[in-house]
């Protein structure tokens, strides 16, 4: 058995079958590395009494290949996006690697290494933060259970994995912040912006707005996409959202009231750039994320009067949690609430005096009388 430190963890090399088994024991301690070296020969042994019966393992880099062809057809665009661009970093790290090989430790070894580099973002050099790791580790344990489901004999190693917590860092716009970032928003941001903080529509569904699903007369937007029910629903235009897609389906080149610049056959695909753009230039701090919008919406209906249910059938949310989530009342609502209880208090107390005066009064007379 040969064991090694490489940092403050120990690996373990050896020869399987003609393959140089080479990984991370994912333990700090020797004698555990030991054991994991053991534990993997033995699982190693038992799959090679089968291996005549079994499928070839694939490397991870060409099963990679077969997992996006299937991910193309089975996810979104926007979904296949993701897992295509989270493969370009997984493949990085396990290069070469045959899927049996890959580990839990291997996989820890990944979380941390990942965690640890840098990424190019507004013009700087920033931390890859723990919710990409987690969306890289998501996709991982995807291809091992699509690799399960076509026959080959690997466990999954992302299965015992802690995934990064995730601190919330969505808030709501003020009102100032709003009237900045639409004075410095280019075209189509600033009516994407506009009626996502009219509606609460989700990005990608006002990128998908077909003129076709536009009613006037009715001031209606139907939305035929999502996963769930819920999510495919229809929704009343306020007069700027009306004025908004009115215009632009007279000016509409294709089926859609938010063309690609390149194809206008197509729906709009990203205005992520434009939108970080605005927000620099509008040196609005702490910075927020376009679907932040949504959250503004949610967060002023509710300070509007609109009841939890309406608003999740709103927002396309099969449950009253969900959307608890997008509520996020500001500091002003809080002082406003505060300022509503005390003055609940103070009238109570008096009404409470008062009750009690005349009782005191009551009493008094009846005494003078007798």
């Amino acid at each position: 058995m040969a064991v090694y430190r490489r940092g403050k963890t120990w690996w373990y090399v050896f020869e399987f079958g003609g393959r140089k088994i080479q990984e991370s024991s994912g333990f700090r301690n020797k004698t555990a590395a030991l054991r994991a070296e053991a534990k993997r020969k033995t699982d190693l042994l038992e799959r090679r009494a089968g291996f005549t019966k079994s499928k070839p393992i694939p490397k991870f880099d060409d099963f990679s290949k077969q997992f996006l062809e299937w991910s193309r057809q089975q996810h979104r665009p926007k979904t296949h996006e993701l897992h295509s661009g989270n493969c370009k970093a997984l493949k990085r790290f396990f290069h070469g690697k045959w899927l049996d090989e890959i580990t839990q430790g291997m996989v820890e070894e990944f979380k941390l290494t990942r965690s640890q580099e840098k990424r190019w973002g507004d013009d700087e050099e920033i931390a890859v933060s723990g919710v990409t790791v987690n969306r890289a580790l998501s996709t991982l344990r995807l291809i091992f259970n699509y690799a399960e489901r076509c026959g080959f004999r690997v466990s999954n190693p992302v299965k015992h994995v802690t995934f990064f917590r995730e601190a919330g860092k969505t808030r709501i716009i003020s009102p100032e912040e709003e009237e900045a970032y639409l004075a410095t928003s280019s075209q189509p941001l600033r009516d994407i912006a506009r009626v996502m903080l009219d509606t609460g529509m989700r990005p990608e569904e006002v990128f998908r707005i077909e003129t076709a699903n536009l009613d006037f007369s009715q001031r209606t937007i139907l939305n035929p996409f999502g996963k769930t029910k819920a999510a495919r629903r229809k929704l009343t235009m306020t007069d700027e959202v009306w004025s908004i897609l009115k215009e632009r389906t007279v000016s509409s080149k294709g089926p859609y009231s938010f063309s690609s610049p390149d194809n206008p056959e197509k729906p709009i695909g990203s205005v992520r750039k434009a939108h970080d753009a605005a927000v620099r230039r509008a040196s609005i701090l702490p910075k927020f994320r376009l679907y932040d919008l949504r959250h503004t919406y949610a967060s002023r209906a509710v300070m509007a009067g609109v009841d939890l249910p309406t608003l999740a059938a709103l927002l396309g949310h099969t449950s009253i949690q969900m959307t608890m989530r997008y509520v996020h009342p500001a500091e002003e609502h809080k002082r406003e609430a505060a300022a509503k209880i005390e003055k609940f208090k103070t009238a109570r107390a008096i009404e409470l005096a008062s009750r009690s005066q005349r009782v005191t009064t009551k009493v008094t007379t009846v005494d003078r009388v007798q």
